[in-house]
């Protein structure tokens, strides 16, 4: 228990720094693609989901507001860094998860 919740407060800890140093900086707004995998290792993937889509929102805006003015580049980049993390994420569970399920099914009969 001790452990999950100092995950989400690192989590937080470093969510928050990145936010400070993407306004200050342009080029550390595109250090939320890490941040998208530590949402999806410490949070259940519904709220990873959430906090990757919200992080992808603001990364998408501060990257604009640095910019001037948003760009096809400034808002694909995030949004397609955000849905490969979460396919690359939730992939490898599902593949488990349906293994998982295939063994616990009776074997089929081949023969007569």
């Amino acid at each position: 228990m001790m452990r999950h919740a100092t995950e989400q407060l690192c989590l937080v800890a470093g969510t928050l720094a990145w936010a400070v140093l993407a306004m200050l900086v342009p080029p550390l707004v595109w250090l939320v693609f890490p941040l998208f995998f530590g949402f999806l290792y410490v949070l259940p993937l519904w709220a990873a989901t959430f906090g990757v889509t919200v992080l992808t929102c603001v990364s998408v805006a501060m990257a604009s507001w640095h910019a001037g003015g948003p760009s096809a580049p400034l808002v694909l980049g995030p949004v397609l860094l955000a849905v490969l993390a979460v396919l690359l994420w939730t992939r490898p569970f599902r593949a488990s998860r349906s293994r998982s399920r295939g063994r616990g099914r009776p074997a089929r009969r081949t023969g007569a």
